[in-house]
């Protein structure tokens, strides 16, 4: 009989850890489990200013170069903004490896595929619309105006500070919903990553183009806050033989707007040397090691001129 008893509390004591041992690896379960789903619902946080720019007097580094591949061109950009300390808002592009406004090269024939994630924040400064007269807490008085959310962006039509889309200047491509439609196609900061998806004409002409928002209202303080990027469409060696070889530079001129507007105007611009001005009104810079063509863009609300920057001869 004593053997049976001590048997009998030997199994019982087997099967009380055995319970234990059941419920502490189900809790390490349950929290591996709610570690990982935390881990993949948290997006990486954003820098803290990811529209940093170079200080002032310091070399600025040319865009990135993003290059098609097999005929095709896969692009991910975030479009942020963040508050500067004098008051001013920027706004950039910036890619999953945090590059800044990269350059999209493609060539005639080309798929251009971008996904736009929307990060913008609800800041003073970008709530000012191009009216001044404007209310900045309401949408643009308009018949597709509105603020209610839409499931599709690309009936959105929403106009707001946060709201944001994308152009393809001088492109010719469709205006349509995720190709070049700014009408009414608007990404708003919850929404997925919108896709657009086009392809490059076949006889689009060589040369160099931009992306930017346009957002009806409020393209103004995104784009001079920062928000465009060079488009090149590759084979302008083929329309000028001249420049064929040649180490290629890309320069974006952004317009700002002024931190005092009402401040009188200057009594003088500065003047361009005459040495550095061709005959053709190109202006020229000095290239102290070797000739090199130039891409430069001013990425204004107005126009996008392409100019040849020459070494003088």
């Amino acid at each position: 009989m004593p053997v049976f008893g001590a048997l009998s509390r030997g199994l019982s004591r087997n099967a009380e850890q055995g319970r234990l041992a059941r419920r502490l690896g189900a809790g390490i379960c349950l929290f591996a489990a709610c570690l990982a789903s935390a881990s993949l619902a948290r997006e990486p946080d954003p820098p803290s200013d990811p529209c940093r720019r170079p200080e002032a007097g310091s070399a600025a580094a040319e865009p990135q170069d993003l290059r098609s591949n097999d005929g095709v061109l896969s692009v991910d950009l975030a479009l942020f903004n963040s508050k500067q300390p004098d008051g001013s808002t920027r706004y950039c592009y910036v890619t999953p490896d945090g590059a800044p406004s990269p350059t999209l090269r493609v060539e005639p024939g080309d798929q251009l595929i971008l996904r736009l994630r929307n990060k913008l924040v609800d800041v003073a400064a970008a709530a000012a619309s191009a009216d001044d007269s404007h209310d900045p807490a309401a949408p643009i008085a308009g018949p597709i105006c509105v603020r209610k959310k839409q499931a599709d962006a690309c009936a959105s039509g929403a106009m707001t500070p946060i709201s944001t889309n994308l152009h393809f200047h001088g492109m010719m491509v469709p205006p349509i919903c995720h190709q070049d439609d700014v009408i009414k196609t608007s990404i708003q900061p919850d929404d997925p990553p919108f896709e657009y998806r086009m392809q490059i004409p076949a006889d689009q002409p060589p040369g160099l183009y931009w992306y930017h928002p346009h957002i009806h209202g409020f393209s103004k303080v995104q784009v001079l806050g920062g928000a465009s990027g060079a488009l090149i469409v590759e084979g302008i060696e083929r329309a000028n033989r001249a420049v064929s070889g040649l180490p290629e530079r890309v320069l974006i001129i952004r317009d700002q707007e002024l931190l005092n507007p009402d401040a009188p105007p200057a009594k003088s611009e500065p003047v361009v040397p005459k040495n550095l001005v061709d005959n053709d009104g190109t202006q020229s810079i000095p290239a102290p090691v070797s000739a090199s063509r130039r891409r430069t863009c001013r990425s204004t609300l107005y126009r996008c001129p392409t100019r040849t920057i020459r070494p003088p001869r």
